[in-house]
């Protein structure tokens, strides 16, 4: 199988011109790397729930880091862009969850790929709503 179809690359498409939120998008496309890479290997559940713990951690730190420059750039969308993140976490934690008493390797391949999907849905399409407003360049 070629694995490369299954791997997300950056590009400038998905640049927010932003070098504080672009490293942490670089950040999460390495994580869903190796989220693709561990589910197309047949890793075991302890090494998948490890990286989805990892993106999971990221997507707190990186929100966080968001919210921030929402506040000090006064962007006028920062309450509803806050409420999706808490309920992307909250829709994370649940999968998480449901991973980790999971017996069965069917379930725990759904949620992570449903996970990436998730976040990787909010980086292209919540995202890119504020683009303008945060660039730097």
């Amino acid at each position: 199988m070629d694995k490369s179809i299954w791997t997300i690359e950056w590009s400038d498409a998905i640049s927010m011109s932003n070098p504080v939120i672009d490293k942490e998008h670089q950040q999460f496309i390495t994580l869903v790397n190796q989220l693709n890479m561990a589910i197309l290997d047949r890793d075991n559940k302890e090494t998948i729930v490890n990286i989805m713990q990892r993106i999971y951690t990221h997507s707190e730190l990186h929100f966080a880091s968001e919210e921030r420059l929402f506040a000090e750039n006064h962007y006028p969308l920062a309450d509803e862009h806050t409420q999706i993140h808490t309920k992307l976490l909250e829709t994370f934690k649940q999968y998480l969850e449901k991973m980790e008493k999971s017996l069965f390797s069917k379930e725990w391949i759904f949620l992570g790929l449903a996970i990436k999907d998730l976040l990787v849905e909010h980086v292209v399409e919540e995202d890119m709503k504020y683009k303008d407003y945060l660039r730097t360049d």
